[in-house]
């Protein structure tokens, strides 16, 4: 067989350094076939391939063997830096965009629980300088393009980012910001009739726009068409069919309750809540792929994150003294149901999201915020 060079782009690889370093000097082509890389995986072997040049196979060696030498002499600063900084994006500018949107959950969770639920984007506190914080969470979701070695397909065995997985993400990362913007500026028109009526046909036209892409990106970069970016997510060793159900089934009831959030246009801070999950995925994805966490980590995590957005929901209803978001999870799990009877998902939102328009502000509590 061929000899491939595979320092350079070791960090980088979807399933971590340490199975490259496990068949340093050793033939991985079973394992390497045994993973199912996609075309474009085979395509990027002759960039790394040195058979034929005795030089760079000398180089080869003493560049691994310098290479685990510095390893081992690296303190746990070092290794860890390595571990999250990339030569894609050297200065750490995704990596900080991430440290800020962490920071900025903890205080606006913080706000929505025990001070105003509405997390500063209404008519308390500083409402300019909150929205001002949504447009980092943004742009996190955008960098996240900065990485070019993202893999196409899923990495089997372990939940990583691909493709796919990144542009949904990006898709309804976006949608929360914009639809909480969108509440959030109809209050600062003073919840005037054409302020509330922009905002709602907006928020709706979004969550609409929102679907429709994250199908066009799932045509382009699906590879196997059996595959969902959370139905199909792998688990970890031991983990029963009857647990991995449960996970789904919560998962797909949240997507919906998630949407809904951003379609409500009633308390700003609904849409930046249900935003914490669809952004602590891609990190905790990323720890995964580091070896700084398990797969079970990773779906404890993010079912923590996805559970958290119904406190405020309860919160709101106790500050309000309406029914909106018990209202919302009927709604919520009633559509959860006829999705899974097969019923397409344009034939379940294109009437809530015209039910929306038409109903307006008749039983929305938008004044409240």
């Amino acid at each position: 067989g061929k000899r491939y060079n595979m320092t350079a782009w070791a960090n980088s690889h979807p399933g971590g350094s340490k199975i490259l370093l496990k068949f340093h000097d050793k033939d991985a082509t079973k394992a390497f076939e045994a993973a199912h890389h996609s075309a474009e995986a085979y395509a990027m072997l002759k960039d790394f391939c040195i058979d034929g040049d005795n030089t760079a196979s000398n180089d080869h060696q003493v560049t691994t063997a310098s290479a685990e030498t510095q390893l081992e002499k690296k303190t746990w600063r070092g290794r860890l830096r390595k571990k999250l900084f990339t030569k894609e994006d050297p200065i750490g500018v995704h990596k900080y965009l991430g440290l800020f949107c962490l920071l900025n959950f903890i205080g606006r969770y913080a706000q929505m629980y025990f001070f105003d639920p509405a997390a500063g984007l209404g008519t308390r506190g500083h409402p300019w300088f909150s929205m001002a914080c949504l447009l980092p969470h943004a742009l996190l979701s955008l960098t996240s393009l900065i990485f070019h070695t993202v893999p196409k397909e899923r990495v089997v065995g372990k939940p990583m980012i691909w493709q796919e997985y990144r542009v949904h993400n990006i898709i309804f990362g976006v949608r929360s910001v914009v639809t909480a913007l969108a509440a959030a500026l109809a209050i600062r028109f003073n919840n005037a009739p054409v302020a509330r009526n922009l905002a709602i046909t907006f928020s709706g036209a979004c969550v609409l726009l929102a679907n429709y892409g994250a199908d066009k990106a799932t045509e382009k970069l699906r590879a196997v068409e059996v595959e969902s970016t959370t139905a199909t997510m792998p688990y970890w060793d031991g983990c029963s069919i009857e647990t991995q159900k449960k996970f789904k089934d919560f998962y797909a009831y949240c997507q919906f309750m998630a949407t809904l959030a951003c379609l409500s246009c009633g308390n700003p801070a609904w849409p930046l809540a249900v935003l914490l999950a669809i952004q602590l995925a891609s990190l905790l994805m990323t720890l995964v792929r580091k070896g700084l966490l398990s797969a079970r980590g990773y779906h404890y995590g993010y079912t923590a994150s996805l559970v958290v957005p119904y406190f405020v929901g309860l919160r709101s209803m106790l500050f309000t003294q309406t029914y909106e978001f018990p209202f919302m999870l009927a709604l919520a799990y009633g559509m959860y149901q006829l999705r899974r009877r097969g019923v397409s998902k344009y034939a379940l939102w294109i009437p809530v999201v015209l039910g929306r328009l038409l109903v307006g502000d008749k039983f929305i509590s938008y004044s409240a915020w």
